[in-house]
């Protein structure tokens, strides 16, 4: 099938944006979860875009530049071209356009502050525009070098020749480009050669791959893209309701730091080389930790470590394909995750593995005391699932598993750095976990693991089992659970949904971090043809981009839910990781 080319992930681990054929379609400023400025993808009359457009019909053909996230779209027409660079220059909520153009082009610059609630006044200025958001101090200015007239109500008319446009969000208007200090600003084409240099850098010390080898650099610049540097923090998608599910209400605001995908990221960076952007996402993780209470009271966390904002409804939104409604702030905040320690740990285990980094462990150990502490106290407690399933407590089975992991991962750092203090202890639960899941989660009747304890259901996180080293993956129970998974979940073209009956509805779609966990089972199977046709089968539903969805639509292939996914990239790269490894000891 014909991929599409999807959206235009540009990030400056600030904020970021999505483009579509040249126009900005979201912009949140000034970090990722503030309010969005274009939000056109959420409302296509009243969100509000910055487009970019020849006056000729035109053929559009969009690439990143090198391994980063800075693109290149091409607008070819029968008389000519207009060849348009868009980046985000580090530090600032900014986009830069560069443009080269052989025929006449317009842009439109329709700010909508507020998620597209609020409109602004317009000031014309002698080398651009200026916008005020009505009743505030924020602007958005827009600096404009080239041969252009002003033609009214923030649209241009531009013709043939060199131009760029630097947009710059500012809190307050004094501080804009049009303020005092606008002189301190990067020219253009200055600011696009110092962030190639940073794009090439950052995936330039990663370790290579053998295989998937710009998929892998790309899922990398993706995890980067969604890190917040001030903190460290990596959120697990950029944009808010883009429906996993069309027209079925699940539309979720993922602007936020989730330990689990975190957790999953960290391993990612780590095996991928990049060991000092996994420490400080496990330090950020650890900031989070409330020794009086469950170690992380919230599943999720703002980008400042903070509890993320109440759940609410942006009504005047259409939705992004009409499918309503569109939230903000995240109701999952409230639930009791009793996997998500066991995720951490988990990632503060690989990163020790791969780093030896002793200090870091020790000057942690706190953390790592107060989890086990909780693990052990409330390891046999229902709980909700990592699907996020809404009033749904059972004693799940991912759920046990990753309680026992947090379990064994504290015994082995412990030990690792000779503090063998209540190791004993953490034996004993351990083993008394694992005896529990081998006698309540397995079915001898079906012959496989369960999703919860009485179920006859499975799901795609107990494949996951052998991942953590609770069980052989060539041991013949497991190996029929991954049957049985492929069976029951098995969505066509080599894809998995992650569990029957998915609660999202009826007709959910394949949930695309699922097929890297099976590659990762392969691989530890010995089936290193199955593990690569699995990857393949991720990557065939990439854009052209090479960006993942949350999930892919059963029929087309194209990507559902909120763009770019932080799990499947992160996914991607710890399996290429563990592909090209030769000492799967240490993954």
């Amino acid at each position: 099938m014909e991929k599409e080319t999807g959206y235009v992930f540009l990030s400056n681990s600030r904020t970021s944006a999505l483009e579509k054929d040249g126009e900005i379609v979201w912009f949140p400023c000034p970090r990722f979860d503030s309010p969005s400025i274009f939000s056109k993808i959420l409302d296509e009359k009243s969100g509000g875009s910055l487009s970019l457009r020849p006056e000729a019909k035109c053929d559009i053909t969009t690439s990143y530049i090198g391994d980063g996230l800075i693109a290149k779209s091409v607008f070819s027409t029968d008389v000519g071209r207009l060849v348009a660079i868009d980046f985000m220059p580090l530090a600032m909520p900014s986009i830069i356009r560069i443009i080269d153009s052989e025929v006449p082009f317009s842009v439109k610059i329709n700010p909508r502050f507020v998620y597209g609630k609020a409109g602004a006044n317009i000031a014309i200025k002698s080398d651009g525009i200026s916008f005020r958001e009505r009743g505030m101090e924020g602007s958005f200015d827009v600096r404009i070098n080239g041969n252009y007239r002003y033609k009214g109500n923030g649209a241009f008319q531009f013709g043939r020749g060199k131009a760029s446009l630097m947009c710059l969000y500012s809190k307050n208007f004094k501080y804009g480009l049009f303020g005092a200090s606008g002189h301190v600003y990067p020219e253009p084409k200055e600011a696009l050669d110092r962030t190639q240099e940073y794009w090439r850098t950052q995936i330039a010390t990663a370790r290579r791959s053998g295989i998937f080898v710009e998929e892998y650099k790309r899922s990398l610049a993706v995890i980067i893209g969604l890190t917040y540097a001030p903190s460290g923090a990596i959120i697990a998608a950029p944009t808010t309701s883009l429906p996993a599910i069309i027209g079925k209400g699940s539309n979720w605001d993922y602007r936020y730091v989730w330990i689990r995908d975190a957790s999953y990221a960290v391993e990612a960076l780590a095996k991928a080389g990049l060991v000092y952007r996994a420490q400080r996402a496990l330090s950020f993780m650890a900031s989070t930790i409330d020794l009086s209470l469950k170690n992380f009271n919230h599943p999720l966390f703002e980008l400042d470590g903070t509890a993320p904002a109440a759940e609410e409804e942006l009504k005047w939104l259409a939705g992004h394909r009409n499918s309503r409604p569109v939230r903000i702030g995240n109701g999952a905040y409230v639930q009791v995750q009793k996997d998500i320690e066991g995720e951490f740990m988990n990632a503060l285990y690989t990163y020790f593995a791969i780093s030896k980094d002793a200090g870091f462990i020790k000057e942690n150990m706190w953390a790592i005391d107060a989890i086990a502490s909780w693990c052990g106290r409330t390891w046999n407690d229902k709980s909700t699932s990592l699907w996020e399933e809404r009033d749904q407590k059972q004693h799940f089975v991912h759920t046990k598993l990753m309680n026992w992991v947090a379990i064994d991962r504290a015994r082995r750092l412990k030990l690792a750095v000779g503090e063998d203090d209540g190791v004993k202890d953490l034996n004993r639960i351990s083993d008394k976990i694992r005896d529990e899941i081998m006698k309540k989660g397995f079915s001898k009747k079906h012959g496989s693991f369960v999703k919860h304890y009485g179920s006859d259901s499975v799901d795609a996180s107990l494949l996951l089992l052998p991942l953590y080293g609770f069980i052989d993956a060539r041991d013949e129970r497991f190996m029929s659970t991954v049957n049985r998974i492929i069976e029951r979940l098995g969505a066509g073209d080599g894809l998995l949904n992650r569990t029957e009956n998915d609660y999202e509805g009826e007709d959910s779609e394949p949930f695309t971090l699922t097929n890297t966990w099976l590659a990762r089972a392969y691989i530890r199977m010995g089936r290193r043809r199955k593990a690569i046709l699995a990857l393949k089968a991720l990557a065939n539903t990439s854009t052209k981009l090479m960006l993942f969805g949350e999930r892919a639509n059963s029929s087309t292939g194209h990507a559902l839910g909120n763009f770019p996914q932080l799990f499947p990239h992160a996914g991607f790269v710890t399996a290429v990781a563990e592909y090209c490894s030769a000492d799967l000891a240490q993954v």
